[in-house]
């Protein structure tokens, strides 16, 4: 299987690609896995201009040519990906952040839906819980199924045995969850998937308020036309009785937030 690793440094050699490193050696003790790393640091990737059309309209109407489709294609053909970012005053690194920043529609219309992700990262102290929270949350929303989470606390200064076993035992943890779900997945690709009503909820909101601002946002609406899930899956009875339930209140909270009558 094929892990694409992207790193967040920029640093070549530090300890956020140490780490990584890491992780591609505990891996290949556990199966036959094949990585290649990315370095962001390497790629033209320019900053984002909050034009919003790659939301909206759609990516292909993003006004910047450089390589963040190359980087997608990466993702799409490797089977797991590695997200590798240090902390940086409590958050991931300026060139992830981009990264994230230049896919923004993927969280509209996520891409990698049945693909493995393991997210990763170095901190000298404090924010890795915070880093490792927000890294899940965004690679979730681009469709991958998070299965470890790995933050290791590398000071400046040697490490103590202490220290050093249990940075050992959260990448051994980390690693192992990892592989797990690798291999599950190709069970999973074989029939449909079970979907965890939560997920379910998501996609009804993100479809139902496609429908209602297909105006403004005519990307969002072609995607979920006629989709019943963001891919092949068993969706029980429960789960589509609680959702319409969990959707009838949702809607309601949001009452105000869809559009209004635009002035003249």
């Amino acid at each position: 299987m094929k892990i694409l690793t992207i790193i967040g440094s920029p640093r070549r050699k530090g300890n956020s690609y140490q780490a990584a490193c890491q992780v591609e050696e505990e891996m290949k003790k556990r199966g036959d896995y094949e990585f290649e790393y990315l370095f962001l640091k390497d790629t033209d990737l320019q900053a984002c201009r909050g034009c919003f059309n790659c939301v909206s309209r759609g990516i292909e109407f993003c006004p910047l040519k450089d390589d963040r489709q190359m980087i997608q294609n990466k993702m799409a053909e490797a089977d797991g990906l590695v997200l590798v970012s240090p902390v940086y005053v409590m958050t991931v690194s300026a060139l992830l952040k981009n990264f994230i920043d230049r896919v923004a529609y993927l969280c509209h219309r996520p891409a990698y839906h049945g693909k493995k992700a393991l997210v990763l990262c170095t901190t000298g102290g404090v924010g890795g819980k915070e880093t490792l929270d927000y890294m899940e949350k965004i690679t979730e929303a681009w469709g991958y199924q998070v299965n470890g989470k790995c933050g290791l606390t590398t000071a400046p200064w040697p490490a103590t045995p202490g220290l050093q076993k249990k940075n050992k035992k959260t990448l051994d943890k980390s690693v192992q969850r990892f592989d797990q779900f690798l291999k599950s997945a190709g069970k999973e690709r074989s029939g449909k998937i079970k979907v965890k009503i939560m997920d379910y909820v998501s996609f009804r909101i993100f479809q139902t308020i496609s429908r209602e601002v297909r105006e403004y946002m005519p990307a969002d609406y072609q995607f979920y036309q006629g989709k019943e899930y963001y891919q092949p899956a068993r969706i029980g009875l429960l789960t589509r009785a609680v959702t319409g339930i969990l959707l009838k209140v949702i809607f309601f909270m949001m009452r105000d937030m869809g559009p209004g009558e635009e002035k003249n």
